[in-house]
């Protein structure tokens, strides 16, 4: 606290009661307030930086002693502490706030790379697959969405690896399977060309030749007409007891001439279910087609329904399929004893599978089974 007049000279303490350095430090504010200058009738907080050190003071008037002279009392608070800790604090805080920055910067980048690490796995390995490299991904994450689609990746990448092995054999074995029938037919027509070989017995070789390459160029268009078609099969409700009756009618003349003869039992209710009626009597036909190749005497067809399941057997009794072919007569291109050219069974297996039908074949020395079984409408 000090007293100063309206020209800022000090009154009140003089240095006789104060120790010489607060008695500095006074002078040094009084100096301060003529520098400035200050104006002491306003009586509000104000603010004064004297040397190093920080004030704030407040002046009231007060009646002089001499000539009443206006005088002014000064409270005054030195505010250096304070200001200085304020002024680490704020050092603090920006030195946390700039911590917290570069720990959130780093904090991103981390979770940055954590996201998009799999998803670039996932897009270098989708990029493989498209690059024709079907090898599975042994990479696992902990997110549920990105597992499962790594999973069906890997699904996806499996199907595509038996697709592409089995287009492989497929055109190797119908490469296989042209070269010998063509072979026949331009040695039989050489032999012709050169009479080394009797004409009548050759041109027979060349025309069986011909018929068999017919009939396998025929089926192989139907296997590319089915798998082109797989998701355009028209259903309808149809009497399956009826198109079974005509498979057997347009084979009936082959099989009399094999002195072969069809028995045949049918449900005498109608036995409707939802099919592609063309296809089906492709498969049929084409079972019916191996049961007379194989038949001695007989053919047994019976078409039966038992609650909500169609039931189609054709039963022959010829020698059967043995146990070591029997696992693969479905394969394509797979020609058991006696077969044609390993066709025509692939083509029934897969037009069941297109109707959510089965097939099961037992077979035994007395004869092979053939049995279908559809849902019925």
């Amino acid at each position: 606290m000090l007293i100063v007049n309206e020209a800022f000279d000090l009154l009140f303490p003089d240095n006789s009661r104060l120790f010489i350095r607060e008695y500095n430090d006074l002078m040094e504010i009084t100096a301060q307030l003529k520098k400035q200058p200050v104006n002491l009738n306003n009586e509000e907080i104000m603010r004064m930086r004297v040397s190093d050190r920080e004030y704030y003071f407040i002046s009231l008037k007060i009646a002089g002693k001499q000539n009443n002279e206006q005088t002014y009392l000064l409270y005054c608070i030195d505010m250096t502490s304070i200001t200085n800790f304020s002024h680490r604090i704020n050092i603090v805080l920006l030195l946390v706030l700039l911590l917290a920055l570069v720990l959130s910067i780093g904090l991103a980048i981390l979770l940055s790379v954590i996201i998009t690490k799999p998803i670039k796995e996932l897009t270098s390995f989708a990029d493989r697959i498209g690059h024709g490299n079907f090898q599975t991904s042994e990479a696992s994450y902990q997110d549920l969405e990105l597992s499962t689609l790594s999973d069906s990746m890997n699904t996806a990448a499996k199907q595509l690896a038996q697709y592409d092995h089995e287009q492989k054999v497929f055109f190797q074995n119908v490469s296989h399977e042209l070269r010998t029938p063509l072979q026949s037919i331009k040695s039989n027509a050489e032999a012709i060309e050169y009479q080394v070989m009797d004409n009548a017995k050759a041109s027979r070789i060349i025309i069986s030749e011909t018929d068999r390459l017919s009939e396998m160029v025929d089926g192989l268009l139907y296997f590319s007409y089915l798998d082109s078609t797989k998701a355009q099969i028209s259903l309808e409700a149809h009497d399956i007891r009826e198109f079974l009756s005509n498979c057997i009618e347009r084979q009936r003349t082959i099989a009399n001439n094999q002195n072969i003869q069809f028995i045949c039992s049918f449900d005498k209710k109608p036995l409707m279910m939802l099919c592609d009626e063309k296809r089906l009597s492709r498969a049929f036909s084409n079972v019916l087609s191996n049961a007379i190749r194989y038949a001695k005497q007989t053919i047994h067809v019976t078409c039966l329904h038992s609650d909500k399941t169609i039931q189609v057997t054709i039963q022959d009794d010829g020698e059967g399929i043995t146990p070591e072919e029997l696992p693969h007569i479905f394969d394509r291109f797979f020609k058991g004893h006696r077969g044609n050219h390993g066709i025509g069974l692939s083509i029934v297996k897969t037009i069941v599978d297109q109707h959510q039908g089965t097939i099961e074949v037992h077979s035994s020395s007395e004869g092979s089974a053939f049995t279908f079984y559809f849902t019925a409408a």
